[in-house]
């Protein structure tokens, strides 16, 4: 998702990130009603007081898709990658002192290794920016805060929406908050978009497809597990999407950012064999009843 926004911005220069966010938002609540009038998918009619719930993760919602959109135009994607990893940090602590998570040591010896590479990989960097860092910075905020709620709202409400209940209210809501902050531009990023090649038309088709997808996928992974597990599913495509940011818009990192880089992602993959879940005992029959070992 990050490399398609990426792609349809700064390569082929629909640099409308408020309007397109109103798109694949308003695309994504187009799917899931479609859906529902086709019997293909059920949740409850709209209800104000799921609205008032769910309203302040609409805010968070909407604040990390903008941050977003405003970091990668100014950043590379490797470095806002892996400055990402601190929402890892932050949500796991988040994680430890609402939903009594614990961390154990090693978990903080890989959070250090992220804080390392994180500055290691970002220090003379040219396409690091101070606005770039405050973009960044903002986005992991509104992402951590997002999580943590989500996940004590999904415990609250899940009873009353259904499995697709949270992808129709957090798109519905998103839209009064994006649309004054486009409406102007709208018809120039139609007129852009009228006058895109074939690329980048698939690549604005893709982003719509996939951020409807991962806005699904997203609730049902946080609802059946942690917030820790969450982050942690979401390291596991960091090494990729740094390498391809790196070679598909040619960002090319310093060898101190290289080293960073390396340093950052290494703590990652660590954390995540941390968070590895812990293997069931195997059981051995022995006549007509059976033993765990």
């Amino acid at each position: 998702m990050i490399l398609l926004n990426k792609l349809v911005i700064d390569t082929y220069h629909l640099d409308f990130p408020m309007g397109l966010l109103v798109l694949q938002n308003g695309c994504a609540l187009l799917l899931i009603a479609t859906l529902k009038q086709l019997r293909l998918v059920h949740y409850p009619d709209f209800d104000w007081t799921v609205v008032r719930k769910w309203l302040p993760l609409t805010v968070l919602f909407v604040g990390m898709l903008w941050t977003s959109m405003k970091s990668l135009k100014i950043m590379s994607v490797a470095v806002q990658t892996i400055l990402k990893n601190l929402a890892i940090i932050l949500t796991a602590l988040g994680d430890q002192y609402l939903f009594n998570k614990h961390v154990t040591a090693p978990m903080y010896g890989a959070f250090g290794l992220m804080v390392l590479g994180s500055y290691l990989g970002s220090v003379g960097d040219k396409w690091v920016t101070s606005w770039g860092l405050f973009w960044t910075f903002s986005n992991i905020g509104f992402t951590v805060a997002y999580v943590l709620y989500m996940k004590r709202l999904l415990g609250d409400v899940s009873r009353e929406i259904g499995r697709y209940g949270p992808v129709f209210y957090n798109n519905l809501l998103s839209l009064p908050f994006l649309l004054p902050s486009c409406i102007a531009t709208l018809p120039d990023m139609g007129s852009a978009i009228a006058a895109s090649s074939t690329g980048a038309l698939v690549c604005l088709f893709m982003m719509i497809l996939v951020g409807s997808v991962m806005t699904f996928a997203s609730f049902w992974c946080m609802k059946v597990t942690s917030p820790t597990t969450y982050s942690v599913t979401g390291a596991l495509n960091k090494i990729p999407l740094a390498l391809m940011g790196i070679f598909i818009f040619g960002h090319m990192p310093t060898s101190v950012g290289w080293f960073g880089i390396v340093v950052a992602l290494s703590g990652g993959v660590w954390y995540t064999w941390l968070n590895r879940p812990a293997p069931k005992p195997k059981e051995f029959p022995i006549g007509d009843e059976r033993r765990a070992v």
